[in-house]
């Protein structure tokens, strides 16, 4: 039969392993505890990252699309008058160039491109005609002041031929030029050198032959 002393023994050696049980119990729980505040800490800490991140992105793909239209606007506005402009191409998925490579060479090839053509040898007759009907109108408003000099007489009859003389040599080619300015918009095309020339050449022999044709 156990004695009583025995079982003060036996008690106590299991209160003593019950306190080491909850020892180890509370040392578990703390670092369980501990670990789980550090990944929740930790996950915290990536989640404002990708945040960050996130907001980073979006100002660089605002930023990116601000200069893409303003890209594009400079392509529509040196379009010219065409009825409709092309459609952008987007890069292939294959190429992954940052984004800053592409607006580059999209600027660079812009730069390139920004001079538009000029018109065709095939137009030449009617920028001739363009200068012929410019002459002919100077000489039409020449003829009216020198006809107004002649009915006004004193001093005008002597000073307005010779303003309608440099009237119709000056209008002519003004003229001419705003014509052509006018067909080379609605061709999205620019007035070269050559054309230039044909416009004030075919003019100014126009408006010289209406003088001739005055004073005879």
């Amino acid at each position: 039969m156990t004695s009583y002393r025995e079982l003060i023994r036996s008690l106590a050696g299991i209160d003593a392993e019950v306190d080491a049980h909850r020892a180890e119990a509370h040392e578990w729980y703390a670092r369980t505890v501990g670990n789980a505040e550090a990944k929740h800490r930790e996950a915290e800490a990536r989640v404002t990252a990708c945040a960050q991140r996130l907001r980073d992105a979006n100002r660089r793909a605002d930023d990116i699309d601000m200069r893409v239209y303003g890209l594009w606007e400079d392509v529509k506005a040196r379009a010219g008058r065409l009825s409709s402009a092309p459609t952008p191409l987007l890069p292939p998925d294959e190429d992954q160039r940052d984004a800053d490579e592409w607006l580059m060479e999209a600027r660079v090839q812009l730069a390139r491109s920004g001079r538009l053509p000029g018109l065709p040898e095939q137009t030449r007759r009617l920028l001739a005609l363009f200068g012929v009907l410019g002459g002919l109108l100077a000489g039409l408003a020449g003829f009216g002041v020198r006809a107004a000099g002649r009915s006004v007489g004193g001093d005008l009859a002597v000073v307005l031929p010779v303003l309608a003389l440099l009237l119709t040599l000056a209008l002519g080619p003004i003229v001419a030029l705003l014509a052509a300015k006018v067909y080379a918009d609605r061709r999205g095309a620019v007035l070269e050198a050559g054309s230039v020339s044909v416009l004030i050449i075919s003019s100014l022999i126009t408006a010289g032959l209406a003088i001739v044709v005055q004073n005879v």
